[in-house]
């Protein structure tokens, strides 16, 4: 450890073995106990924030919906390895979610618990207002622990500060947010403190585990995993050390069978046949044994020269690529490459959380990018002034993971709260060197502005200032301002997806029966009501999606006919939200022009119905025989 690396109390640079003497920081405050504090703060100000949104469970995102529905759905006798969502395309006989039982099971277990003592509705705002923050816990104190190897043990110590400073991270960590991206944050976490361990066959195993559970939970986590085996193979190629190779073979093996276990523990046989490419399934499994077998080999061969262990890490490579392309030829396109081009082009290029960065606003991707290139300044700077070895090795660890991580952000960008999270310990070490040196400066005025600068390396205080500054003398900028605000106001002014109150009690005592709705209020309407949809923004109900859409935009001679072949006998839209007027521009004669217009086709009746922000009901006509 570095002498830089000491704590400073009192303008004294003390060792660390001050702590322990109880000199200048109590021995209470350890890193986890600081992290759990802090978080706890936060989170009842989120709490309390939001205290109206949970008592109307207001959820902002539909895939909680989806998720509470599927968590029902287990609680009501659906069987565990079945995820299947029945109430999605009835018609087609329902649709399998690629989501895992991992998320599930703890929201299932406290609601098991909690229902009984204070009933269903109760027991739903309780566990998802907690269980976010309990998972956003588990992630602060993950921080402080995985980071604590760094050659500036300070930094186990403020991380946490950085952690919920940090939007795009604790933004999926906040209450009623119970989908699985806090889960992918976490057990990337989790992966990169068993890198930063020392190298052990121990720290693979568990790194693998770690590994394994990620993909199981999304398949997005892949370019993570490949990262973390790709840092694994590199160290023991270019320096031949016994303990990476047990590292590598450790991870790789627990990859390949953790793989295995977590997929039929969570989904049963079919899970281990299954070829889906957007979800853990046979091809990635084979992937992942075609990779680990000729890793052993390679391990088990250890040839003295470098270029030996680069050729035969590369075959294993190569060899986990062609397992996955022979087993399913589709995967090397990508989960979404089948989706019907009208399904591209009127939902999924406008999910902007799965797009590309320069598809996002100006001030969003300042936001996305400034925290990722603070902590590489610092990361850098930090790899740049250690002397030992082993600390070397781990903040290069820290810049390779977040120069990885960053580039996925730029490609799809959900994966920023990803980089920002290995962002984290070089915004740590800035920050702490620039207060360090502010505290240092006699006079007022420049210690307050050094003062200042250690504060601007916070992710969300740094990114703001950068917008702002920016957003000054950029005039493009000044005006995409004055839009979002125009915009966000008018959207105050609706509740866009229309399900108020008086709405959903209107809706839900009309007998159960196959609604059609727009895309984007399908999943609210399941979580609702006891009606069954054709289709929810989830794309392995590709075929529904597009015949949804097709309906509302599309030639309005064929809508009846799409609309009696899925069974459906009730339309609903809402008359605010985005995707409707999308489909209502389309064509003029479109069917959700006519419906906008109040002029429906004649095989459709309007239904009556409560709502204070233009929830509209029509029912199908029976057909004439």
């Amino acid at each position: 450890m570095t002498e830089a690396a000491a704590p400073v109390v009192g303008g004294a640079v003390l060792p660390p073995s001050s702590i322990s003497d109880g000199v200048g920081v109590s021995p209470w405050f350890t890193p986890v106990r600081i992290a759990l504090i802090l978080w706890a703060a936060m989170s009842l100000i989120a709490i309390i924030v939001n205290w109206q949104a949970i008592g109307a469970l207001d959820l902002s995102d539909t895939d909680d919906a989806m998720r509470m529905a599927q968590v029902r759905d287990l609680l009501a006798g659906q069987s565990w390895w079945d995820l299947k969502q029945y109430r999605v395309n009835p018609a087609g006989g329902g649709v399998l979610m690629h989501w895992s039982r991992i998320v599930d099971a703890p929201l299932a277990a406290g609601l098991l618990v909690l229902e009984p003592l204070f009933g269903q509705d109760m027991a739903e705002r309780i566990v998802m207002t907690l269980w976010p923050p309990m998972l956003g816990a588990a992630l602060c104190a993950a921080c402080a622990l995985g980071y604590r190897n760094l050659s500036d043990w300070r930094i186990a110590y403020i991380v946490p500060l950085f952690l919920i400073m940090a939007g795009f991270i604790v933004m999926q960590f906040r209450p009623l947010r119970v989908d699985h991206h806090g889960w992918q944050i976490l057990l990337a976490m989790l992966l990169m403190a068993q890198a930063l361990r020392p190298a052990s066959w121990r720290a693979g195993l568990w790194g693998g585990l770690f590994a394994a559970a990620l993909l199981a939970v999304s398949i997005e986590g892949l370019p993570i995993v490949a990262l973390f085996a790709a840092l694994a193979a590199l160290r023991w190629a270019l320096h031949g050390r016994t303990v990476d190779r047990d590292r590598l073979c450790g991870l790789m093996g627990a990859l390949a069978g953790g793989a295995l276990l977590v997929q039929f523990a969570t989904r049963g046989p079919i899970g281990l046949v299954g070829t889906w490419c957007d979800s853990l399934s046979a091809p990635y499994m084979a992937a992942f044994a075609a990779g680990a077998a000729l890793t052993f080999a390679a391990a088990r061969a250890n040839p003295a020269a470098p270029w030996a262990r680069f050729g035969l890490l590369g075959a294993a490579g190569l060899a986990a690529a062609g397992a996955l392309v022979w087993t399913e030829p589709a995967c090397a396109k990508g989960p979404f490459a089948s989706l019907d081009p009208i399904v591209a082009e009127y939902w999924y290029r406008h999910v902007l959380e799965g797009q590309p960065l320069w598809m996002s606003k100006p001030h969003d991707a300042i936001h996305v990018l400034v925290p990722s290139l603070i902590g590489l300044a610092g990361s850098v700077l930090a790899w740049r002034g250690c002397r030992e070895m082993a600390d070397r090795r781990n903040w290069a660890t820290v810049i390779v993971a977040l120069l990885g991580a960053a580039a996925l952000s730029l490609l799809v960008l959900r994966s920023a709260a990803t980089a920002h999270l290995f962002a984290l310990p070089g915004c740590a070490w800035l920050g702490l060197r620039l207060w360090t040196w502010a505290r240092t400066i006699s006079s007022v005025v420049p210690r307050i502005v050094g003062s200042a600068a250690a504060a601007l390396t916070l992710p969300l205080i740094g990114s703001t200032a950068v917008a702002a500054v920016l957003t000054a003398i950029v005039p493009s900028l000044q005006a995409e301002e004055a839009r979002a605000a125009a915009k966000k106001a008018t959207e105050s002014r609706y509740q866009t997806t229309c399900l108020d109150p008086a709405a959903i009690a209107a809706l839900d005592i009309l007998p159960a029966t196959t609604v059609l709705t727009p895309i984007d209020l399908g999943a609210p309407v399941i979580f609702w009501t006891r009606h069954s949809l054709v289709a929810t923004p989830h794309h392995r109900n590709k075929d529904a999606m597009a015949d949804s859409i097709r309906i509302f935009a599309g030639d309005p001679a064929k809508a009846e006919t799409l609309v009696r072949q899925h069974g459906a006998t009730l339309i609903v839209f809402c008359r605010t939200a985005n995707d409707l007027t999308k489909y209502r521009h389309a064509r003029k004669d479109a069917l959700a022009a006519q419906l906008y217009a109040g002029k429906p086709p004649t095989w459709l009746e309007a239904v009556p119905i409560a709502s204070r922000a233009g929830l509209s009901v029509w029912r199908v006509k029976p057909a004439a025989r």
